[in-house]
């Protein structure tokens, strides 16, 4: 069987240098902070859904990992939910991002804290060894399962890491996403900037996506399965409504009415 295990190295690679180059421009970017707020839209109406345990006073405190969190939309929409906020990124940028949004909004770092790194975490990583790693109740990644040549190595690190009865959220892009203008340069909020002029920029970009053509939920549940979780747990749940939503956080670049792009939230449960 063919070792491919130096070209994930590769891609891995690839987004880290990208994103430490290119991640503070792209998380800027009006369309990205656009499909960023219809996103945070979603996760906020399926709180229930997702089935996370309340907080309760004198019960463990409730613990979300936000995986692959570039500067924490995902933490920020859900924070009201959980006592202790975890983020793990590749990217030092976005780390740093994180970080500072964090601070500045006067969250302290015992509540909500990035690290960079990377699951499955190697052997020398003695940061995501750490006790405060593991047993979660909800572990969330948004818009960067594409960007990832070995799925289901990451999301089996994930299942991993969750309490029993844990709850694992993938948000990614539909198939339909790609049966329109794929090529075209209003990209997804986790990978693209909008190409104004910048076509070097864009090249690069497309070098870190390893998976073109979405996710169907069969796709994702045979992802989830083979990552060891149960099928009957496993729900998928499509947004394509691709109307543009404008995000009042100020930002640069245009694209300001380019439509979004069709994404799903997908669970399942660690039993």
């Amino acid at each position: 069987m063919e070792d491919s295990r130096p070209e994930k190295a590769d891609m891995a690679a690839t987004n880290r240098e990208f994103w430490n180059t290119h991640g503070t421009k792209v998380f800027k970017n009006q369309w990205v902070l656009n499909m960023a707020k219809k996103i945070a839209d979603a996760l906020s109406e399926n709180v229930e859904w997702m089935g996370v345990r309340s907080r309760a006073e004198g019960s463990p405190p409730v613990k979300l990992l936000d995986y692959a969190c570039g500067f924490g939309m995902v933490s920020s929409t859900l924070l009201g939910q959980f006592d202790i906020v975890r983020g793990i990124d590749i990217s030092d940028t976005s780390v740093a991002g994180y970080n500072e949004i964090a601070r500045k909004s006067g969250i302290p770092a015992e509540q909500m804290l990035a690290v960079q790194g990377s699951i499955p975490s190697t052997e020398t990583d003695t940061v995501l060894s750490k006790k405060e790693f593991f047993d979660f109740d909800l572990i969330a990644i948004s818009m960067a399962l594409h960007h990832i040549d070995d799925r289901v190595r990451v999301l089996s690190g994930l299942f991993e890491r969750l309490r029993s009865g844990g709850v694992l959220v993938v948000v990614d892009l539909t198939p339909e996403a790609h049966s329109h203008d794929h090529s075209h340069s209003h990209n997804h909020p986790h990978t693209h900037a909008h190409n104004d002029g910048h076509d070097h920029d864009l090249s690069i970009a497309q070098q870190t996506i390893s998976k073109h053509g979405g996710f169907g939920p069969e796709d994702m549940k045979a992802l989830m399965i083979e990552a060891g979780f149960v099928p009957e747990t496993f729900a998928y749940k499509p947004y394509l409504d691709t109307t543009p939503v404008k995000c009042n956080t100020p930002a640069q670049g245009s694209c300001e009415s380019a439509k979004l792009k069709p994404f799903f939230v997908a669970k399942g449960v660690k039993q």
